[in-house]
């Protein structure tokens, strides 16, 4: 195996902190990011293979759904109640922002989080906050890259600072004593590298926007997205000291300057987008850093957005339920996407109806076998792997006979007269022996594929008012591929 990181270039000190926080201590944070960063590899269906992946962590998904709603993301107020939606209106790239702060947040937050690190985070999240928003006075495209290279520019110190135990000690000690104007060089002295440097390494490893390094070298100063990264993070650092100081009048003169407005519009704004900061901050689960975000006035209480632990398994939620189904309809009132609208549905009986393993299984071109398409809830992979099954065969198993005469069927007894222990065949294997739901899909009259969901993993038992969801979700899902349908045929016939 050849895949293991080249690291060699790097001093040993620097090259094991790289490890450590790689290997050890942000395993979850690296992997994240590889899975995007291979999502953007594929033209196909990234956007809805980025939901995909957000859909696998309950905590993500309620936070990216909450900024999703935001007036900083979603200004237009747009009602965004599933991550498949949030991604078509905010846009990939906006999501993709989304994730990847989320995931950076409580990588550190699982950590030793000190004040220290507190600070530092609370400051790149308000720096990130309004160099996003001067790219976007700007009308620079790359808004979203600019808010991650901002957010991440002093990844190396937080990450350090979360995980360094006696190493940080022994640093904190040298930085209080040190009469030296340059801290880098006490970093260096102590640790063998400066800071800056593993987060330069950090973004190398795992390949993040290449706005951080350039950042980091200097080079970006007469680039507009690094002059929106530098004067987000001196807006951070100066607001520190006071919002009407001659050191923050100065940025704020150089931030109008960048946008073309006046100086006082500029203070106004600025004032305005560290409240949004403060938000950003809550929606991402950092209650603690948001209190330490300077704001021009605090006329209300802080109340402080904190996040319970999640619940191990989705529970059901008729209101998502029905705001799900609403934004369905909602699409069909255009041109819809098909995959979009599949995965809605996916997403709400998951989400909404609170099922463990949700699937939508679609028939092979020559109609030998159907296989999992989607897939979310526990051991997606290992799922979407096993969930594969011949038609055609005799005896007909229960999936094959859902191709010829489509219904909906809730499996609770293997051993009811109604299945006859034959129906099942390969599926009983592959499912667990659980207990499930299944209703075909179909398509222009004909059947492509199957919605199934079952409660196996957390033992809880499926009931009649899961199932009449369930139903109700198919049944919308049908609808909608009819109206698809309907709607080429006529775009065919007008076109004759």
């Amino acid at each position: 195996m050849n895949d293991a990181p080249d690291r060699s270039h790097l001093p040993p000190p620097l090259a094991g902190w790289v490890a450590k926080l790689s290997e050890e201590e942000m395993p979850i944070f690296a992997q994240t990011v590889s899975e995007i960063n291979r999502i953007l590899g594929k033209e196909e269906y990234s956007s809805l293979a980025l939901a995909r992946v957000i859909l696998q962590d309950p905590s993500m998904t309620a936070k990216v759904l909450k900024l999703a709603n935001s007036a900083f993301y979603n200004p237009g107020n747009t009602a965004i109640s599933t991550i498949s939606r949030a991604v078509v209106v905010l846009g990939f790239n906006a999501v993709q922002a989304i994730c990847i702060s989320i995931a950076v947040i409580e990588s550190l937050l699982r950590g030793n989080a000190k004040d220290r690190v507190q600070r530092e985070l609370a400051r790149s999240i308000h720096a990130a906050t309004q160099a996003r928003s001067l790219a976007l006075a700007m009308k620079e495209s790359s808004s979203e890259e600019v808010f991650i290279a901002a957010l991440l520019l002093n990844l190396g110190q937080m990450a350090f600072w979360c995980f360094a135990g006696p190493e940080g000690d022994d640093l904190d000690k040298a930085l209080s004593t040190s009469t030296e104007a340059d801290p880098t060089e006490v970093e260096k002295r102590v640790l063998g590298f400066k800071l800056m440097h593993l987060t330069a390494a950090l973004a190398d490893e795992w390949k993040l926007t290449p706005l951080v390094g350039e950042a980091l070298k200097g080079k970006s100063s007469k680039d507009p997205k690094g002059r929106c990264i530098d004067i987000g993070h001196q807006i951070a650092r100066e607001s520190e000291n006071g919002w009407t100081t001659n050191d923050m009048k100065k940025v704020a003169t150089e931030a109008a300057k960048l946008v073309g407005k006046n100086v006082n519009e500029m203070g106004v704004m600025l004032q305005a987008i560290a409240e949004e900061a403060v938000n950003t901050a809550k929606s991402m689960g950092a209650g603690t850093a948001a209190k330490m975000i300077p704001v021009a006035r605090k006329d209300e209480s802080s109340n402080e957005s904190t996040w319970d632990a999640e619940q191990e398994w989705v529970q059901p939620d008729p209101m998502l339920q029905l705001k799900i189904l609403r934004e369905i309809t909602s699409m069909m009132m255009s041109k819809p996407d098909i995959n979009v609208i599949l995965e809605m549905v996916l997403e709400g009986i998951h989400r909404g109806v609170g099922m463990d393993r949700t699937v939508l299984a679609l028939v092979a071109p020559r109609r030998t076998l159907v296989k999992a398409k989607f897939v979310l809830g526990q051991d997606r992979i290992k799922f979407t792997e096993k969930f594969l099954f011949e038609l055609g065969t005799r005896p007909q198993n229960l999936f094959s006979q859902l191709m010829d005469k489509p219904r909906s069927v809730w499996v609770s007894d293997y051993a009811a007269p109604e299945w006859n222990g034959q129906l099942f065949g390969t599926i009983f294997e592959a499912i667990d022996r659980a207990k499930f739901f299944a209703e075909p899909v179909v398509f222009a009259g004909q059947t492509i594929g199957i919605f199934y969901a079952d409660r196996h993993p957390s033992k809880r038992d499926l009931d009649s008012e899961a199932f009449e969801s369930f139903k109700l979700f198919v049944h919308q899902a049908n609808l909608g591929l009819d109206h698809v349908a309907r709607q080429r045929m006529a775009a065919t016939v007008a076109s004759k």
